[in-house]
This record gives C-alpha cells, sequence and structure tokens, in this order.
C-alpha cells in the first residue's frame, strides 16, 4: 500500500489505526489489599503492571479501523450484516488486497522469487545449483 492514497467509504475517512493505543492497567485497576493483612497479592500486581492492546479484526484476519470495528460491532448486536452489494465490493477490494500484496511479494523476494518460478517452470521439488 505505499503510495496508495488509503481513504474508504463516502465520507473518504483516512484509514488509520492510531486508534490502538495500548491500555495502562495501572490507571484502571484497582488492586485489592483486603486480603492479606493489607497486601496485594502478587498475581494482581503482575496483572495490573500488563499492557494491553486490543485489535479488531475481521473474518480473513484483517486490521480493522474504529469505524469498521464498530460498524462490526453493531451487525453482530442487531442480528443483520451489511447488503448483499456491499459485502460483494468488500469482498472484492479483499481479494485485490490479496493480490496486490502477493504480487508485491514475489516481485520483491529476489532470489527466492527467482528459484520458486525456476521450480515451477521445471515442475520438480529441487534446483540444481551449477556453480
Amino acid at each position: 500500500s505505499s503510495g496508495m492514497e488509503e481513504l474508504r467509504g463516502r465520507a473518504k475517512d483516512e484509514k488509520t489505526y492510531d486508534d490502538y493505543a495500548p491500555l495502562d492497567l495501572k490507571e484502571i485497576v484497582k488492586v485489592d489489599t483486603s486480603g492479606l493483612r493489607g497486601q496485594p497479592h502478587e498475581k494482581d500486581i503482575e496483572l495490573a503492571n500488563r499492557e494491553i492492546k486490543l485489535e479488531y479484526r475481521d473474518d480473513h484476519g484483517r486490521l480493522l479501523t474504529r469505524k469498521e470495528a464498530y460498524r462490526q460491532l453493531c451487525y453482530q448486536f442487531h442480528g443483520h450484516g451489511s447488503s448483499k452489494k456491499k459485502e460483494e465490493k468488500r469482498l472484492q477490494q479483499i481479494e485485490r488486497e490479496q493480490t496486490e500484496r502477493s504480487i508485491h511479494s514475489e516481485s520483491s523476494s529476489g532470489t527466492l522469487g527467482a528459484l520458486k518460478a525456476t521450480q515451477k517452470a521445471s515442475g520438480k521439488a529441487f534446483v540444481i545449483h551449477k556453480t
């Protein structure tokens, strides 16, 4: 996606993932000190010191923006999905991104790409290297 504009939707929203900031549990979790003579349990302290980062992904494993994640949540809650036309457009977009990614990875792999092409052309699982 380098050099490509990642704008989505009618409002041409920019696709950003900045919303997925790590949560600091020290500010959120209250450690219970009523149990062991006023001392918190070790596991509670360990849990409070962890960093959690929530990421929302779709069925294909793609990272969703805040807006896309909210839309998926609403569809799931209300028990319906997007229209057939919108679903087809989304699947075409996913397919296009996957083909672009595969073409990019094949072309940028250099020697490995050449070896795979040779294997595909010869139909053999090995390549004889002559020096």
